[in-house]
């Protein structure tokens, strides 16, 4: 299709399972990741290395941000869609365990890290009058998780950052919408409840089909509304708030 995507945490779990099924419809993927720990494995996975370009950027920097996007306007690349799937969720810790600094740790990287890739992403849409943005959220921005308040709370954020990006952009092209998952088989399950658990959750494949179907008008998902998929199977399609 020869789109261009920008994916955030591309180089292993939901991120990289989108590229590669992007990068397989004809779409050019420049996939950004806090390392490059993973990235051989990464490119291998895509295998098409001419259609995907990892980019290491620190998503909580917004100067590196701006620098980012400057880049890309040089380099006269214009995108078409966003994904915002870069995420962290620290350790299980009771609420009067946590303390500020892990708030702030995944308040920056759960949330503002979306927000400043939509703020610098946004004048390409504006020119072009038209963009599609996914936030990936989760199940826990739904509903709150015992021993994970930093990450649910930070989650729950997302939504909101969704449904005023589409409600501000209702009538110039460009479209919001929110991913919320439940546990998946990726690494940072298996980090905080272990590997058994992770086994047993759905596949991160599975998420990015039912992505790419909303992408591709298959699900209907309206702009500022969410979609919660749910042990392999999608749970509800919520449209935004009518207020």
């Amino acid at each position: 299709m020869n789109r261009t995507i920008i994916v955030t945490g591309a180089s292993r779990g939901l991120g990289l399972y989108l590229s590669k099924r992007f990068v397989m419809r004809g779409d050019q993927v420049i996939g950004i990741s806090q390392t490059k720990k993973y990235w051989k494995e990464a490119r291998a996975f895509v295998r098409d290395s001419r259609r995907f370009k990892l980019v290491q950027l620190n998503l909580i920097s917004e100067k590196k941000v701006s620098h980012f996007f400057t880049q890309l306007k040089k380099e006269k690349i214009w995108i078409d869609i966003l994904v915002n799937n870069a995420g962290y969720a620290g350790t299980l810790q009771r609420v009067e365990d946590i303390s500020a600094e892990e708030l702030n740790k995944n308040w920056q990287h759960n949330l503002v890290s979306q927000f400043l890739t939509i703020k610098y992403a946004f004048p390409f849409f504006k020119k072009q009058k038209k963009g599609f943005i996914v936030n990936i959220s989760s199940m826990a921005g739904k509903r709150a998780v015992p021993r994970l308040f930093p990450y649910s709370a930070s989650k729950f954020a997302v939504l909101a950052l969704s449904q005023c990006v589409a409600k501000e952009n209702a009538e110039n092209g460009i479209k919001c919408i929110t991913v919320c998952p439940s546990g998946m088989n990726t690494e940072m399950r298996a980090k905080l409840f272990g590997k058994k658990d992770a086994s047993l959750q759905q596949s991160s494949d599975f998420v990015a089909d039912i992505v790419m179907k909303v992408i591709h008008g298959k699900i209907e998902v309206l702009s500022g509304g969410d979609i919660v998929i749910c042990h392999g199977k999608i749970k509800a399609i919520n449209p935004p708030p009518s207020a």
